[in-house]
């Protein structure tokens, strides 16, 4: 294994090495070109040229040097004349300006004209945006690099390198894919710290999730809080993400969230029990929801925890039962189909109807009727009732959730599109692990971990045979070095 120690010495500077900055034609001169993290607040790039004549615009082109295919550009300010400097920044953050999360790799060139016509391009050069509150330092192993702070903390660096190896190592053969673009990984020493270098998020899901890892697929990127006791789970829960956009490549849109998680989760190293007793809970309280309600994960805290349980399960049903080929097989179809129905009808024979039901048989709990005859009993008026004995069954309510509205890009900023996950940010206690974990001590819902812990003996008799073996093989993968 090949393992590369690179420091930085300034933090907001890093540049990857590629060509000359310095170019000119006959009459423009590029003296120099720059790239400087003004963390959190953006890029800010700079140059200055000289020309026989007036120089009149200057553009900086841009683009994300993991993404292919898409750029865009960005007036330089500066007083015309035949000797120059200008400056344009890119801005990152909230509001409407697009957000760039530290470790995303920029490509960038200036374009230079004079009064006279003449044109002038410098060649591309890459910059890495760094938390400029840092210095870094960084260790490689193939494609993964984690960037890491601070004294004595060099061990914890390498468990979060090795984490995401062998999340890397269980789930290629799973999704069926070669990765060869480098993954980036940037480890906090404390949340606090991290909360700094995450997007804002809703009050009301801050409230009552918090994030200890968070994914970024079109900039292959993971934050991460690398001193979090659950970190090797968050990790490799993460890194899988980015794994999964790449398996499903311009489909990733289409993938939904169940699945997405769930793959997440299968593919996570350190698993804790949150998510089974969330599982168990959402069972007893009749509170799962259809699978086809589940493209994207909304609700209280509590009703996305219980669904991530549930993608955790059904995921584990489908690559336990059908293999891990079938799945592989899922995430190609679905770049066809652009379409979760089709892809699954096409590869398993059934569609995300045929699944739940599937798995609901698997689980033995009662089975929901057909979409369309589920929707029809929801939008009826209730008839009233008598209470329901505790034999009964009460029909489930799903409130749909709908796929976030994608954020126009504006021209000529090119602005980055965040994954799926659904991490929040705030909270500073110990997570139970995974995207979004419920707060200790928060009074969003109905179930804390108590009720959660208590819920493992009524319904412990339940039977989650995909978990156990899926469990087995995780433990014989996380014993490779």
């Amino acid at each position: 294994m090949l393992v590369l120690l690179m420091i930085f010495g300034t933090a907001g500077a890093l540049f990857v090495p590629g060509a000359a900055v310095r170019a000119h034609t006959p009459d423009i001169e590029v003296l120099s070109t720059g790239a400087e993290s003004q963390f959190p607040d953006g890029i800010m790039f700079s140059i200055t040229a000289r020309s026989s004549d007036e120089i009149e615009e200057i553009r900086v082109f841009i683009k994300k040097a993991d993404l292919s295919g898409r750029s865009a550009y960005r007036s330089v300010e500066f007083e015309p004349g035949k000797e120059v400097t200008g400056e344009s920044i890119l801005r990152s953050g909230g509001g409407g300006a697009g957000y760039y999360p530290p470790g995303t790799r920029i490509e960038f060139s200036f374009e230079v004209r004079n009064t006279a016509g003449g044109v002038l391009r410098t060649p591309d050069e890459e910059f890495i945006y760094a938390d400029s509150r840092f210095d870094w330092l960084t260790i490689s192993s193939g494609l993964i690099s984690v960037y890491y702070y601070g004294e004595y903390v060099e061990q914890r660096a390498w468990t979060v390198l090795e984490a995401a190896e062998e999340a890397m190592e269980l789930m290629v053969p799973v999704l069926g894919i070669t990765p060869t673009d480098p993954l980036r990984i940037v480890s906090y020493n404390n949340y606090r710290h991290m909360s700094g270098a995450l997007p804002f998020r809703a009050q009301a899901v801050r409230e009552g999730l918090q994030t200890q890892g968070m994914a970024f697929t079109e900039e292959r990127v993971l934050l991460v809080h690398g001193f979090d006791p659950t970190v090797k789970g968050t990790v490799s829960h993460e890194f899988t993400h980015l794994l999964v956009a790449e398996a499903a490549g311009r489909a990733v849109s289409q993938v939904p969230a169940w699945l997405n998680e769930g793959l997440a989760e299968y593919g996570n190293i350190d698993p804790t029990d949150s998510y089974d007793a969330a599982l168990r809970y959402g069972i007893f309280t009749r509170r799962l929801k259809p699978l086809w309600y589940l493209g994207a994960f909304g609700g209280s805290p509590d009703d996305i925890i219980i669904a991530y349980g549930q993608g955790r399960s059904v995921v584990g049903l489908l690559i336990n039962r059908y293999g891990p080929e079938k799945m592989a097989e899922l995430m190609q179809v679905i770049q066809q189909t652009l379409d979760i129905d089709q892809a699954l009808s096409q590869v398993y024979g059934f569609d995300q109807y045929g699944l739940d039901t599937e798995w609901r048989e698997a689980l033995g709990i009662e089975t929901l009727p057909p979409p369309e005859e589920l929707a029809r009993q929801l939008q009826e008026p209730p008839t009233p009732t008598a209470a329901p004995t505790p034999e009964s069954t009460a029909t489930p309510e799903p409130t749909p959730t709908t796929a976030p509205t994608p954020t126009p890009e504006p021209t000529p900023q090119p602005e980055p599109t965040q994954t799926t996950s659904t991490e929040d940010e705030d909270g500073g206690t110990p997570s139970a692990g995974g995207c979004s974990a419920p707060m200790p001590g928060q009074d969003g819902g109905a179930v804390g971990l108590g009720a959660l812990l208590l819920l493992g003996g009524p319904l412990g008799m339940l039977s989650f045979g995909a978990f156990r073996r899926r469990r087995v093989t995780r433990q014989h993968v996380s014993t490779n070095p």
